[in-house]
């Protein structure tokens, strides 16, 4: 039996029955914003982030892997110029912070858990469930974490002064996954507790960052004693071939490494006085992963020669410790310190990929939908943390050899572009539906419509190279056209389950 939830709406400009302290309880929203808004919903587990949890999770959700293990790629995808190096993470942050309000403002229309899901429901509702079902099969299909249990692997091996083989780093981080998947699926407050923890030491990590970055970008040779490999002549020109295509390959890795910044809705309904905490927590966690970010890169071109930078692939990070703090501390201390953060990243991603694969069973389309949305057996979703569990086992352990890393990183980022810019295109058609609506949190129009011709772009000029893939992975199939594909199973199983079944059952 299909199971959709009812979406509530509540009436609340011009409805004499509804009592002041009812309207401060849902959302704060008040008369002037709108005629009709979603009635926020509850889940099992209550309301129980705060806003220094709420900013620990963003930052932890952002900071993993990328600013680690991403950089070496997007040098190589820009040609190795470090000008076009550098003005692929402007853009990519630049494009985070665009769409981090046409979220803010998106969630005032919509203010429940599930993020780009709940908006695509509410603005896109024609053809019945199509939007919603392709952005749900694409979630639970892609609902694994592999890169940042990857590294994790291997910077804690490289630490230890373990070898770094494929199925050591393999081993290593699906335990890492499994102990996550205990914590968060015995209590959702202890799993909380630790990510807390864990993400604060994350916060130490990226202070350091910066202020590494400060000391060798500012600093002469005789303070530092690190000679500078960043030079005048050599900022500009790229080293080897750039196309309009690998820029924007080079954007897309950028945008994985904000790509938290999208997830900001996914646990609204778990957030203490939601929209007063996002609108804070939004944007001070994304400026600190911006700060930290363009520091720590212009640390790499500044410490690192550009041959060790291209052929450093997801080590980058830890060889800067240690040319800067050496072995001892660079490479063991900092290097496990950031296997620690990486760690904090896969306990937050979990946690979000469950809330969102229980948002998706919850509406009932799918096998099993009673038990996989259900809290089974205690207090947290335990059946969607192993169903992530299980789909990342069989990724990890059937990926053959290659950069894999830098592969997913594209695959998983690139129908992202699609989703977001579909997202820009829903601030005009809720602007139009609710003329009314006042937000506290407004998305720019010029921001918006920047968002959508830049997500345009990232998802055009990949089709237009003959081969967008890693080094490598030259004989995969092209990135794009996968991401594309499970788009298009994800709308032939809608066109089944909504079309062609009702009407052979009549």
């Amino acid at each position: 039996m299909f199971l959709q939830r009812q979406h509530n709406y509540v009436a609340v400009a011009g409805n004499e029955d509804i009592e002041e302290d009812e309207r401060s309880t849902s959302l704060d929203i008040l008369p002037t914003e709108a005629n009709f808004l979603p009635q926020l919903e509850e889940v099992p587990q209550g309301r129980h982030l705060g806003l220094f949890s709420t900013i620990v999770l963003f930052v932890s959700r952002i900071l993993g892997s990328g600013f680690l293990a991403i950089s070496s790629g997007m040098y190589n995808d820009c040609g190795r110029s470090p000008f076009f190096f550098f003005l692929s993470w402007i853009i990519a942050c630049g494009a985070a912070f665009a769409g981090l309000y046409v979220y803010l403002e998106l969630g005032l229309f919509i203010p429940r858990s599930g993020g780009t899901k709940a908006f695509f429901e509410v603005i896109y509702d024609r053809p019945y469930m199509l939007a919603s079902v392709v952005i749900s099969l694409y979630s639970v299909m892609y609902g694994f974490t592999i890169l940042n249990i990857l590294v994790f692997g291997e910077y804690f091996l490289h630490a230890l002064g373990i070898e770094t083989t494929d199925w050591n780093i393999r081993i290593v981080g699906l335990t890492l996954l499994y102990m996550t998947c205990a914590f968060h699926g015995i209590s959702v407050h202890h799993g909380v507790r630790v990510q807390n923890f864990i993400g604060a030491l994350k916060l130490i990590l990226a202070a350091l960052i910066v202020l590494t970055g400060l000391w060798v970008s500012v600093f002469p040779l005789k303070i530092t004693g690190i000679e500078s490999q960043l030079h005048a002549h050599e900022f500009f020109p790229p080293k080897s071939e750039i196309t309009l295509g690998s820029f924007a390959s080079a954007i897309i890795k950028g945008t994985f490494a904000c790509a938290g910044w999208n997830t900001i809705h996914t646990v609204t309904n778990e957030i203490k006085n939601p929209i007063h905490t996002l609108k804070i927590a939004g944007p001070v966690s994304l400026l600190i992963i911006t700060v930290t970010y363009i520091f720590i890169n212009i640390a790499y071109v500044v410490v690192i020669p550009d041959k060790e930078i291209l052929e450093s692939g997801q080590l980058i990070g830890s060889i800067l410790f240690e040319k800067i703090f050496g072995y001892r501390i660079g490479r063991q201390f900092l290097t496990i310190a950031s296997a620690v953060c990486t760690a904090g990243n896969v306990f937050v991603v979990l946690y979000t990929i469950s809330r969102v694969s229980q948002e998706v069973f919850r509406e009932g389309f799918l096998p099993l939908s009673k038990f996989m949305s259900s809290n089974w057996p205690g207090d947290a979703p335990l059946p969607t943390l192993v169903l992530s569990c299980a789909l990342s086992t069989i990724v990890v352990l059937g990926s053959p050899h290659g950069d894999v890393y830098n592969y997913i990183v594209s695959l998983e980022s690139y129908p992202q572009q699609l989703f977001v810019a579909l997202c820009a295109v829903g601030i005009f058609v809720m602007r139009r539906r609710h003329p009314e609506f006042e937000p506290s949190i407004r998305s720019p129009i010029i921001g918006t419509i920047l968002v959508i011709l830049l997500s345009s772009y990232l998802i055009v000029m990949p089709l237009t190279d003959k081969n967008p893939n890693p080094k490598g992975m030259e004989k995969w199939p092209p990135y794009p056209y996968v991401g594309l594909f499970s788009l298009l199973l994800a709308a032939l199983y809608w066109l089944c389950m909504f079309k062609i079944g009702p009407k052979r059952s009549n």
